[in-house]
């Protein structure tokens, strides 16, 4: 990704106003680590009165911050990453007391006292997050989807929820307008840098090929109707070669962006999958 200052308030009161307008609900503030942005409290502000539900997700560097935040404020939803033991010995009290969500990466040789003990800690949900693998170097020991699917169902974990993208099986009980995209880019999220460029989800930020254009200059109009969010609208079949997997009828064939990533194609086939190993 290139360089990008941190957004100012007076831009993200902009955003927001421009959000609320357009009746979108929901923002989630990815990082970094957005405590540690001076203004982040303000901007939470803000948005409550605009009405924006806000996802924040954290690291936990600043428990201090997260205190105030859930204390103060109900139209946030605090999600807290923990991926090591340190991290959650560091965190524990405050996922007692103020009971964030919790999310965890899930890989092959995840820490299973670990997990448990963050279940025993009552977090307010938990997440086990489908890992992306943007380097090169990485891919060849990915988990395809399936074994990720099948992983988190035999453990049978209370409050549990697994974390994927929706290119692979939509969630069309709750968003029904999925079953025909190929993935929610441009369909239930777009992807926001803090210089207000818009882009078909967070994975594509930084090429300029795919930026949609800007939403502090540019009307949103033209945005959601560029040209380059027709692939993700549009699904016409699995293009997956892996026809003998048990989910190819119901999957949509994974991320467009990992596919671009690693292929320089968004048809390829989803590379957790078919890469060999």
């Amino acid at each position: 990704m290139p360089h990008c200052d941190d957004i100012t308030l007076s831009d993200f009161k902009d955003i927001a106003g421009i959000l609320a307008d357009l009746n979108i609900n929901t923002l989630d503030i990815m990082g970094g680590e957005p405590t540690l942005h001076r203004d982040i409290v303000s901007m939470i502000e803000y948005a409550g009165k605009k009405n924006l539900y806000l996802n924040l997700s954290s690291n936990g560097t600043d428990i201090a911050a997260l205190s105030e935040i859930m204390e103060r404020f109900t139209n946030v939803n605090v999600g807290i990453s923990i991926n090591n033991r340190p991290s959650f010995k560091k965190l524990k009290a405050f996922i007692t007391k103020y009971r964030p969500a919790a999310k965890m990466v899930f890989l092959e040789d995840i820490d299973m006292k670990l997990l448990k003990r963050i279940l025993i800690s009552v977090p307010d949900e938990f997440y086990l997050l489908y890992p992306d693998v943007i380097t090169n170097r990485h891919i060849k020991n990915a988990m395809p989807f399936p074994q990720f699917l099948f992983s988190l169902q035999r453990l049978k974990l209370p409050m549990t929820r697994a974390v994927y993208c929706s290119g692979f099986i939509p969630d069309i009980t709750n968003y029904p307008e999925l079953s025909s995209a190929r993935c929610p880019a441009g369909i239930t999220k777009l992807g926001l840098l803090p210089d207000g460029s818009v882009y078909p989800c967070n994975l594509f930020f930084g090429r300029k090929e795919f930026r949609l254009g800007n939403l502090l200059h540019d009307s949103f109009k033209s945005i959601w109707n560029h040209r380059r969010l027709e692939f993700f609208r549009t699904f016409t079949g699995n293009k997956c070669p892996q026809t003998s997997c048990i989910l190819h009828k119901s999957c949509h064939g994974g991320c467009p962006a990992h596919s671009l990533i690693h292929y320089g194609d968004l048809g390829s086939p989803e590379p957790r999958c078919c890469t060999e190993k």
